[in-house]
């Protein structure tokens, strides 16, 4: 079996732990980036499109992916951004998403951001009634295995907010009013790197995100039983509309991204924990620049694998999910090679069309 991954070509067994590329920090303005480095890591097991009920046959070499780690943090000094941009940039086109810590969302914050949505999700059904959400599946849509609620920023054109009201889990609308606000400022550090990496100007892709026409996610996945993934998953395969979602998880799993793209694979995701952010390309970027928007979906955890019992219970599982969105009046008119002069559609335009197919 051979992987290539931050550049470098490794021939290994497939399950065995082995040596793969990490990064260690370095300073892109308020930012710090990454050089690689070399930390031990195990490769998990693909999965199909299909629910799998047993690990693979032995000997059978299932296709593995890593997707690399890279450390970003604040007040250091300039260095070598030249370096780190195209590699993220090559993370981008190969896996279409990163892993990101010290990434400017400090974690006292997340801790609040879970705490809090643990407690709003723990309501009784009664209590988080009284801030209802419009539902979003369309009729004879397969049913999801999950509790979800959106949030905007105060000022959106188009949308606005539904908190619980006053004696409501009175700690929801403030912990996440900061929490979107500290997520765009780190959508705009990353957006920066991305022009830099592609060779732009490094404001090209953070102008096009200046309304902050964006929304949080949270979501929450109760236990379930085993035998529910035989005909479902948490969350359907599908690709984000936006320009880059940042995904906070707990410690659970069950991401999974399509490895090769197109190819009906998919790959667990792993995750060092709710600190860790989990970058992922949407729609509107690869328009814009090519990278891949990669297929992804929520399914059964890896850990459970090894057991074949249907009654087992799958932990609950809480997430957070920010999709930094340009502004809706912003063309999608690619920004490398040849273009056309010929008028394209915007931001706004895609994303309705999408949410119609979708729901």
């Amino acid at each position: 079996m051979f992987l290539t991954g931050g550049g470098c070509g490794i021939s290994f067994r497939p399950g065995e732990a082995i040596n793969v590329p990490l990064y260690c920090a370095v300073r892109f303005g308020s930012i710090i980036f990454a050089r690689q480095r070399w930390e031990r890591a195990r490769l998990l097991s693909p999965q199909t499109d299909c629910a799998r009920t047993s690990p693979p046959p032995f000997g059978s070499h299932p296709r593995h992916a890593r997707i690399s780690l890279c450390y970003f943090a604040e007040n250091a000094d300039t260095a070598d951004r030249d370096d780190f941009c195209p590699s993220l940039v090559a993370d981008f086109t190969k896996h279409g998403f990163a892993r990101l810590v010290k990434h400017g969302v400090p974690p006292a914050e997340i801790e609040q951001a879970f705490e809090t949505s643990r407690q709003f999700f723990k309501l009784p059904v009664d209590q988080k009634l009284k801030s209802p959400h419009p539902p979003t599946l369309a009729s004879g849509s397969p049913r999801r295995l999950q509790e979800s609620h959106d949030i905007v920023a105060e000022h959106d054109e188009l949308w606005s907010n539904i908190w619980p009201p006053a004696g409501v889990c009175d700690t929801f609308q403030p912990t996440f009013t900061s929490f979107l606000s500290v997520c765009y400022r780190a959508e705009l550090a990353i957006l920066e790197a991305i022009s830099i990496g592609l060779g732009l100007p490094p404001p090209t892709l953070s102008q096009l995100h200046a309304k902050q026409s964006n929304e949080l996610r949270l979501t929450y996945y109760p236990a379930v039983s085993r035998g529910d993934f035989a005909h479902s998953t948490r969350i359907a395969a599908h690709t984000d509309f936006g320009t880059i979602t940042l995904l906070f998880q707990d410690s659970v799993g069950g991401l999974q991204a399509e490895s090769p793209p197109g190819s009906g694979i998919f790959v667990d995701v792993s995750s060092a924990g709710q600190h860790e952010c989990i970058v992922n390309v949407g729609d509107c970027l690869s328009k814009w620049t090519g990278l891949n928007s990669v297929r992804h979906r929520v399914h059964l955890p890896e850990k459970t694998l090894c057991t074949s019992d249907e009654q087992d219970i799958v932990d609950e599982r809480f997430s957070i999910a920010y999709f930094g969105k340009p502004d809706r009046s912003a063309s999608l008119r690619p920004l490398l090679g040849e273009v056309e002069e010929t008028p394209y559609m915007t931001a706004g335009e895609f994303q309705n069309m999408r949410i119609q197919g979708t729901y």
